[in-house]
């Protein structure tokens, strides 16, 4: 079925006449609305099966090899232009059969329609109608949409292909990095040795190893980035998602509120690498962090849920600094990402802790994207 026959407000047509704008008239105790077209020497003339003999009416001799041809089902349209269903309107319906071919959408088979005698003899029939001039006019706009969507797929779909491709070569190039960065390492360890006497040349062994690990660090974020987005948000149960990560965190208490586990956010698929960001934040940041803990209050801007820890805290003039690329001590992407993975369905991020006495973030869900877990519903 064609955007026409999806779309297409059928009352205008069917009460085209004397109601040009479709609004129906009052109802009267002694006068009821004509349905359709009022009966007329036209309604006596052909519809396209019988002008054709293609056999695809109802019941028809073709009907059970070929199926029932749509023009000859299409209710909505009965009546316009004086025919059956959709018996005087073939031409803007999907599926009907020309030359014994089946045929598409409307912008696809209006070529063909035009040179159609059908066509020509309906249009003479029916050259001073007011709803033929109309639907002449709705399917012209019909044919610019069909060709404008149909151009738009072919760009999407080249641009899914162009953007596999740029994954794979991506995803090999990282391979390729890590095994060299690997082999590097392995050199290092082996320059470390040979000057086990020298405290200067081993210092400067030690720093390009700290670069090392950074680089490594930064081609795994290129992973992760390059996943953002690739699939679609989902609902996630949060205390799932936490469990998942503890495996992750190492010496650090996660204290997950029982209130939090009334709820599931619409986030990315990605969102358990927000929390492990938040955490590898923590250990590398927070210099005594032993406890994070976890919860949720709905308030009027949306449900917020807090993570905080008992670390050194963030300084006033770097709450908001922390979630550009590259700022920070290390790689400066973990809260960068953070920030990039909630932004796709909407969730905001802030830092609103006391300095001293450790990071709160808060994140903020706003409605339409969380809702009550099941259980707790």
């Amino acid at each position: 079925m064609n955007l026409f026959t999806r779309h297409f407000p059928f009352e205008i047509l069917k009460h085209g006449k004397g109601n040009e704008q479709g609004v129906k008239k009052e109802d009267k105790p002694d006068e009821q609305e004509p349905v359709g077209f009022p009966v007329s020497p036209i309604m006596s003339t052909k519809n396209c099966w019988e002008f054709r003999k293609c056999g695809r009416e109802p019941k028809g001799t073709r009907a059970s090899e070929l199926g029932a041809c749509p023009s000859a089902t299409e209710s909505r349209v009965d009546g316009v232009n004086g025919g059956r269903n959709g018996g005087r309107t073939c031409w803007a319906i999907a599926g009907t059969m020309c030359g014994g071919k089946v045929q598409g959408t409307y912008a696809s088979k209006i070529p063909n329609c035009h040179t159609c005698e059908f066509y020509e003899r309906v249009h003479q029939d029916m050259k001073e109608d007011s709803s033929t001039r109309i639907l002449d006019i709705v399917l012209e706009r019909t044919t610019a949409l069909e060709h404008e969507i149909e151009e738009r797929q072919k760009v999407e779909d080249a641009l899914l292909l162009a953007n596999t491709k740029l994954n794979l070569l991506s995803s090999i190039t990282r391979h390729d990095m890590l095994n060299k960065l690997s082999s590097i390492g392995l050199l290092m360890e082996l320059l470390d040795q040979k000057f086990a006497g020298d405290t200067g040349a081993r210092e400067y062994v030690k720093k390009i190893g700290t670069q090392l690990q950074s680089l490594e660090e930064m081609i795994w974020f290129t992973s992760d980035y390059q996943d953002l987005g690739a699939q679609a948000p989902a609902w996630h149960y949060i205390p799932g998602v936490i469990e998942g990560i503890r495996g992750w965190v190492q010496g650090i208490s996660i204290e997950v509120a029982p209130g939090i586990g009334s709820y599931e956010i619409f986030s990315d698929p990605l969102l358990s690498k927000v929390f492990y960001n938040l955490a590898d934040n923590a250990v590398r940041h927070g210099e005594h962090v032993t406890r994070i803990q976890l919860h949720a209050e709905e308030l009027p801007e949306g449900l917020v849920i807090t993570w905080e820890d008992d670390g050194i805290g963030v300084p006033a003039e770097e709450k908001e600094k922390i979630f550009a690329k590259g700022h920070g001590k290390h790689t400066g992407l973990g809260l960068f990402l953070v920030r990039e993975i909630l932004s796709i369905t909407g969730i905001s991020i802030r830092e609103t802790g006391i300095p001293g006495t450790g990071a709160r973030f808060e994140m903020v869900v706003p409605e339409g994207a969380y809702r009550l877990h099941e259980e707790a519903g």
